[in-house]
């Protein structure tokens, strides 16, 4: 039994990391603007036109964005795998979605934030250290934006 326990422990703690930190991401919109993450907490969403789950969260992300209100800020990362700006563009029109977008062609920010896969949510603090990371919307990122919503 002591080894069950002892061997349920370390997988669970091997499977947990230390909170990253990361660059200051400084970067062109798809609307020609300069965004960066130095001194501002960041919500980063790396996501694709073809992702489902992406397409499917777009409304939450937009909702995110329109919620923000100065105490964090809103990046949408399209990863640029099979896609073209002005395929993401057309996208973004279509729905009227108004949140700052930067299109990842070469895939460096997707590798600077060590990105898998889509979607990915990754919330950064104002000195980029990785407050809360997931590969959907959760209720818990959802709970950290209400929380930042009620700073000041």
């Amino acid at each position: 039994m002591k080894k069950i326990i002892f061997y349920s422990l370390f997988m669970l703690l091997s499977t947990m990391s230390a909170a990253k930190d990361y660059p200051v991401l400084t970067a062109n919109t798809l609307a020609n603007n300069t965004i960066t993450s130095q001194g501002k907490v960041t919500y980063l969403k790396f996501w694709a036109t073809w992702c489902s789950y992406c397409v499917e969260e777009m409304p939450l992300l937009e909702q995110s964005f329109q919620q923000a209100n100065n105490h964090y800020q809103v990046i949408a990362v399209n990863i640029g795998f099979n896609q073209s700006k002005k395929g993401v563009q057309a996208y973004l029109d279509k729905h009227d979605y108004q949140f700052p977008t930067v299109f990842d062609g070469n895939g460096k920010i997707t590798q600077q934030f060590q990105v898998l896969g889509t979607p990915q949510h990754i919330l950064i603090d104002e000195n980029g250290k990785e407050i809360y990371r997931s590969a959907l919307f959760t209720d818990e990122l959802q709970q950290h934006l209400s929380t930042l919503q009620g700073a000041n």
